[in-house]
C-alpha cells in the first residue's frame, strides 16, 4: 500500500470561498465536514478569522445568502477577530466529497483572497496506475474554476513505516477491522472493487457508520505522518 499526497489551490467558481476576495485579510479554516449525498448537503464547520471585526461581519452576513449555502446552522463568537460558522452546503460541486467519492481524505482546508488551499491523502497499491485517477480528479476541479497548483507526490517509505507504528495514533479494533477489509477488497483501487454499500453489509452496520470509521482510521494514520514529517 501506497501513501500519495495531493495538494490543490483552486478559485472555486460560485462557491462560497470563491466570494472571500472581496474580504481583504479575511481567511477560513476548515474545522469538520461530513457529506450527506443522499441528503444533498454537506455539513461543515469553519472557522472565520480578520484582524477587523466589521470584516468578518460582512463577510457572515453574505455567507447566508449564497446559493450553494443552504443553511446557516450558528455562528459563534471566539473572540474579536474569530468565528466560528456551522453550516450545511450543497454538496453538488463539492470538491472535499470528489476526493472521497476516490477514497481520498481532506486534512486540511484553507481559504484566502479567493483561493482555496487544501491537502488530502490517499491510499493506492500502485502509484503509476492511480495516476488515471488523478487525471480524472483534476478534470472535474478544471470544471468547477481555475487551478493553480495541482501537485501528486508519493509519501516516503522511511516516513511511512512510522505511521503504522505510533501507538499515540493506534486504531481501534472495528477501526483495524474495516480499514484491512476495504483494502483487501479493493476499496482504494481505481476503479473501486467495492463499495461502502458492501462494506456495510459486511459489518452489519449502516452506510454511514462504516464511513465514519474508515475516515478515523485514516486520519489517525494520515495525522501521525503529518506530526512525524514536522519534525
Amino acid at each position: 500500500m501506497k501513501l500519495v499526497r495531493l495538494y490543490v489551490r483552486i478559485e472555486h467558481f460560485d462557491d462560497w470561498s470563491y466570494y472571500t476576495k472581496d474580504y481583504e485579510g479575511l481567511m477560513t479554516v476548515m474545522q469538520y465536514y461530513y457529506p450527506y449525498r443522499e441528503r444533498g448537503y454537506s455539513f461543515e464547520v469553519i472557522s472565520v478569522g480578520s484582524r477587523k471585526n466589521d470584516v468578518i461581519k460582512s463577510f457572515i452576513r453574505r455567507f447566508r445568502n449564497l446559493k450553494n449555502i443552504i443553511d446557516v446552522v450558528s455562528v459563534n463568537k471566539l473572540n474579536n477577530r474569530n468565528y466560528e460558522i456551522t453550516f450545511l452546503g450543497d454538496i453538488n460541486g463539492m470538491l472535499k466529497y470528489l476526493i472521497l467519492e476516490q477514497g481520498g481524505i481532506v486534512v486540511s482546508s484553507y481559504v484566502k483572497d479567493g483561493v482555496k488551499d487544501f491537502t488530502a491523502y490517499f491510499f493506492t497499491k500502485d502509484y503509476e496506475y492511480s495516476s488515471a485517477m488523478f487525471k480524472d480528479l483534476y478534470d472535474k476541479f478544471n470544471n468547477y474554476g481555475r487551478i493553480i497548483t495541482f501537485n501528486v507526490s508519493k509519501v516516503p517509505r522511511s516516513v511511512k513505516s512510522v505511521i503504522f507504528t505510533s501507538p499515540m495514533y493506534e486504531l481501534t479494533d472495528i477501526e483495524r477491522k474495516i480499514l484491512l477489509k476495504a483494502y483487501h477488497d479493493g476499496f482504494f483501487n481505481y476503479p473501486r472493487s467495492t463499495n461502502l454499500n458492501n462494506l456495510a453489509k459486511e459489518f452489519n452496520m449502516s452506510k454511514a457508520t462504516v464511513n465514519i470509521h474508515l475516515r478515523n482510521a485514516l486520519k489517525k494514520i494520515i495525522s501521525t505522518y503529518v506530526n512525524n514529517a514536522r519534525t
